[in-house]
């Protein structure tokens, strides 16, 4: 009878663990392939639209004195710069402006030659506004020139503003 009793014991132990592998397993009654199917699509979200574009901040230009000197700079994404005046004569005290054409939205490089012409003849008032636009007061007699630099490091399309300080 223990006979019996320990094969009964080993058969049921091993139904159990089959059993329990099986459902462990995941398996189903219905093993047939199945034709993958497309991912059902989400459920329409309204559309967001897009904002709207944001205007350019205009700064208001500084307003020429009676005595300044204006000269406007113009580049595109190729060409030389173009200025509307060069080879200007100024007076001591007098200041010369130089503004960027309606837009000119890049930034602009100006370095200066002669006999320390920068800051001994010409001095730089403050830094370029963010506008664009740089004032230079003539401080002391002299000749030299301010070298007008699209987009900061192109110097192959530079200008040359020569200047006169009397």
């Amino acid at each position: 009878m223990k006979k019996n009793y320990t094969k009964l014991l080993r058969y049921t132990t091993v139904v159990v663990w089959l059993s329990l592998a099986a459902f462990a397993s995941g398996c189903t009654n219905n093993l047939t392939p199945v034709e993958p199917q497309a991912p059902t699509p989400a459920p329409s979200q309204p559309q967001i639209p897009a904002p709207a574009p944001v205007p350019p901040v205009t700064l208001p230009i500084e307003q020429p004195q009676g005595k300044d000197v204006v000269v406007t700079y113009n580049y595109g994404d190729t060409g030389k710069v173009s200025l509307s005046s060069n080879n200007l004569v100024l007076k001591v005290g007098q200041k010369l402006i130089l503004s960027p054409a309606p837009g000119v939205t890049k930034t602009t490089r100006f370095t200066s030659s002669g006999d320390n012409f920068w800051g001994d003849v010409m001095r730089q008032e403050g830094t370029v506004k963010q506008n664009g636009q740089a004032i230079f007061t003539a401080i002391k007699a002299g000749k030299g020139k301010l070298q007008i630099i699209p987009n900061s490091t192109e110097v192959e399309r530079a200008v040359d503003l020569w200047v006169t300080v009397q």
